[in-house]
C-alpha cells in the first residue's frame, strides 16, 4: 500500500525505517484507510508498509481475518527478496462488529541479506565509523551530503 523509503543497511543488515518515516506513513495510512488495504507496493531495494484491516462479526471475524492476510501473501509472498519485518496486530470491538487490524512492514530486496535490525532513537543514524559512512548513505547520497555542506 505504501512505500516507506529506499531500504538502509547498518552493519549488513537492514535497518528498519526511522521513527519519522513511520510516523509519515502511518499517517498517511490513516488518511487512505480502507477495508483491504489496496495493493501491496513492491518496489525492489525499498520499504513497505501495508495496513489489512478485516471487519465483521464476532463469528464470523476470524475467518474474514484469515482471507484478508491470505490476499496479502498470496500477493506478494512469492516475489523474490520479500521479508517481513514486523508483523503488529490488534483488535477492536463495538456494538458486536470486531475489527482486526494488521500492520506489515516488509522489505524486498534484489541482494537478500539476513536479519535486520531495529535502531533505538539514540541510534537511528548509527555512528559513522573512521572509514566513512559505513553503508548507511549510498555513494549518491554521501555525494549530496558534501556538496551540501561545500555550499556555505
Amino acid at each position: 500500500m505504501t512505500r516507506i523509503a529506499p531500504i538502509r543497511y547498518y552493519q549488513g543488515r537492514v535497518a528498519y525505517p526511522s521513527q519519522e518515516q513511520m510516523r509519515r506513513v502511518r499517517a498517511q495510512c490513516d488518511f487512505i484507510e480502507n477495508d483491504d488495504g489496496g495493493r501491496p507496493t513492491e518496489d525492489r531495494d525499498c520499504a513497505h508498509a501495508q495496513r489489512i484491516i478485516a471487519r465483521g462479526s464476532s463469528s464470523q471475524i476470524r475467518q474474514i481475518d484469515e482471507q484478508a492476510q491470505q490476499k496479502f501473501f498470496d500477493y506478494i509472498g512469492y516475489k523474490h527478496g520479500f521479508r517481513v519485518l514486523t508483523h503488529e496486530q490488534s483488535s477492536d470491538s463495538y456494538r458486536g462488529e470486531v475489527t482486526i487490524t494488521h500492520e506489515i512492514v516488509y522489505v524486498i530486496e534484489s541482494q537478500p541479506t539476513k536479519g535486520y535490525v531495529k535502531l533505538t532513537l539514540k541510534s537511528e543514524v548509527p555512528q559513522v565509523p573512521n572509514d566513512g559512512f559505513g553503508g548507511i548513505f549510498s555513494g549518491e547520497e554521501v555525494n549530496e551530503i558534501r556538496r551540501m555542506f561545500d555550499r556555505k
